[in-house]
């Protein structure tokens, strides 16, 4: 039985609160300071800017802790930014760990992050159990073997759900590849944009070279096209 370890809570560790504030604490002045000392504002424009700042850091604050994850006998309940919500036990169709894409360009984030799927095929982030704060491979099995508890008898999986799923990573992955390749695109568009000026080109052949059409046209299309051939190969049968 492994429902013995309900109620569990995953929250944000006191050093990493302690870290947000600093790190908010030394952001904001320099904004404020160079907003009535650097630029030539209003008196008015500046003391807004200043409150704004202020009072949004201590929202972000406020709210970084109360982000949690909660399971117990009913279910997992979600504390997020702007809203909180609760999937039954019954109603999740999967709980897996996978890698997070924000840890390949961020530092000081987890690599590991865990999601549980709902009856609607959609993913939802659950806050703080990832690898900076809990052993995630440890707390993803004894998750589902409490799902696995307290499902009921009747539970079967979801067709639809699987499918919505499935094509939810699909959609993720054609998103990643052609942010991937549009990003690699950059230095060949960059350097088709400056062509015309080594080479005498006709004026129909300058007007398509043009180098802001060539590079938001040019980006555009990779992105598209990539994010396109992706999808077709990923995307689930019918």
């Amino acid at each position: 039985m492994s429902t013995h370890e309900l109620p569990r809570e995953y929250r944000m560790r006191p050093g990493r609160t302690t870290a947000l504030i600093v790190s908010s604490g030394l952001a904001v002045p320099g904004a404020v300071l160079s907003v009535w000392f650097v630029g030539d504002f209003p008196d008015r424009v500046s003391v807004s800017v200043t409150l704004f700042m202020v009072g949004f850091m201590s929202w972000i604050i406020h709210r970084a802790r109360q982000l949690a994850t909660t399971a117990d006998l009913k279910g997992i309940e979600v504390r997020g930014f702007l809203r909180r919500y609760r999937m039954a036990w019954e109603e999740i169709q999967g709980i897996h760990a996978a890698p997070n894409p924000g840890a390949r360009t961020q530092s000081n984030v987890p690599s590991t992050i865990t999601y549980a799927y709902g009856d609607d095929g959609r993913r939802r982030l659950l806050p703080y159990v990832d690898d900076l704060h809990v052993d995630v491979a440890r707390e993803v099995r004894l998750l589902n073997e409490i799902w696995e508890e307290l499902r009921g008898e009747g539970w079967a999986a979801d067709a639809t759900a699987a499918m919505n799923a499935a094509r939810g990573q699909a959609r993720r992955q054609a998103l990643m590849s052609g942010i991937g390749c549009s990003m690699f695109a950059l230095l060949p568009l960059m350097a088709l944009a400056l062509l015309p000026v080594f080479v005498e080109f006709p004026e129909w052949a300058q007007s398509v070279l043009d180098p802001f059409a060539v590079l938001g046209g040019g980006w555009v299309a990779v992105f598209g096209i990539t994010a396109w051939i992706s999808y077709r190969r990923n995307r689930p049968a019918e």
